[in-house]
């Protein structure tokens, strides 16, 4: 939002996990050839997707955030970021240590963006907003219905800065069976590095075809799985806390696209083994490309082994909390409009304050829900849980 008028800087914090942000970006910067778009990369997701100038990375701690934004913005002289229909508060945007001008930010989007285009600050609002969830959308898709995976049988994990008040549409679109909002929402990828095994892979490329004598694959495994648990046996760990993980490359003869396939056992293997290895291929080989589509007399190869030597480290104890009732309304903190995809309008709807909420307290969508990392919108038709362990679930009505 505007404090000067001098030439103009964006600001990209964390965002959607897609082109979004960049091709936003581009798009101002092409309107306004004096402009700057800046971005702080807080995970390696924004790095990722940004793949142009002007992004910075923040390796600092969580306590000197505070300092280095305040002082970021003062070098580099922002003067805009990005308010998304509604669901940020203008006053309490870093905190409060940044106000965002609502009114500017909308004088600005029409003359930029909705005129241009003939259309309300509204319609082109909600466009953008679509336009955002639908890329999310899309990208899930390849991971998932693409692999031959139903995302309906899946539960989705919204977390970072944005993606909890994007996740309640695309969401929704998916048809998954619920979102979760981790208590660790915008240090959930730094949580889940810290708390991560430490892992060695080993490679070795080979063509072999199935049924395969099991002696000399044994042969080939055993040098990998020496050097995977040498390797973390150098780095402190004991040979109980070390697991070794085989796996091979399997294709239909003459065919291109391979399938990493899990072997369920440590070497040395037998007989029996590889037979479950192509059974265990080809059912995923149906998963991804459809029913009927294995088809065994083409013939089987392996084309590489895979060694993964994982050092098992201790994991965080999570502390659950007792239940309380379901009633929220001592954690409502106001009233603001909201971009409800349902109505495609603004709605009046309720603000609440995520450090009021108890274990067991349900929020009934459209509402939005202020935590100290991320912003939750809870669409219509959508109740939020607070669980034991603090998370946000966020289910069908």
């Amino acid at each position: 939002m505007a404090m000067s008028e001098r030439p103009r800087t964006y600001l990209f914090l964390q965002g959607p996990i897609s082109p979004y942000f960049r091709r936003l970006a581009e798009r101002l910067t092409a309107a306004d050839p004096t402009a700057r778009a800046l971005r702080i990369n807080l995970c390696f997701g924004d790095r990722l997707f940004w793949r142009r100038p002007g992004a910075v990375d923040y390796r600092g701690k969580p306590e000197d955030w505070p300092r280095f934004i305040d002082d970021f913005i003062a070098t580099e002289g922002v003067t805009d970021v990005l308010l998304l229909a509604g669901y940020m508060d203008p006053g309490q945007f870093l905190g409060g240590r940044m106000r965002l001008d609502l009114e500017r930010c909308r004088s600005e989007f029409a003359r930029q963006i909705a005129d241009p285009l003939g259309m309300s600050i509204s319609e082109a609002a909600f466009g953008i907003f679509r336009v955002a969830a639908s890329q999310l959308t899309d990208l899930i898709h390849e991971i998932t219905v693409e692999r031959g995976l139903d995302p309906r049988d899946y539960s989705l994990h919204a977390f970072g800065g944005t993606c909890p008040m994007l996740a309640g549409v695309f969401g929704a679109e998916l048809n998954v069976a619920r979102i979760v909002v981790p208590y660790t929402a915008a240090v959930n990828c730094a949580f889940g590095l810290a708390a991560s095994d430490v892992v060695h892979e080993m490679a070795l490329p080979v063509l072999v075809p199935l049924p395969a004598d099991p002696d000399a694959l044994n042969r080939e495994f055993a040098p990998l799985v020496e050097r995977g648990r040498a390797a973390l046996a150098s780095e402190g760990f004991e040979p109980g806390r070390i697991r070794i993980e085989c796996a091979a490359a399997l294709r239909y003869g003459l065919q291109v696209h391979e399938i990493i396939t899990p072997i369920d056992m440590t070497p040395p293997l037998d007989g029996a083994a590889l037979e479950r290895l192509a059974a265990t291929f080809e059912a995923l080989y149906e998963q991804r490309y459809g029913r009927g589509s294995a088809y065994r007399e083409a013939g089987i190869e392996i084309t590489g082994l895979r060694v993964t030597a994982r050092g098992l480290l201790e994991r965080p104890q999570f502390v659950t909390r007792d239940l309380a009732g379901t009633d929220s309304s001592a954690a409502q903190i106001g009233r603001r409009k909201i971009f409800v995809e349902a109505v495609n309008d603004f709605v009046d709807s309720p603000i609440y304050d995520f450090t009021r909420l108890l274990p067991g307290n349900v929020v009934a969508g459209p509402a939005v829900i202020h935590t100290p990392v991320t912003t939750i919108v809870v669409q219509t038709d959508q109740v939020a849980r607070i669980d034991a362990t603090l998370n946000t679930i966020i289910e069908r009505a």
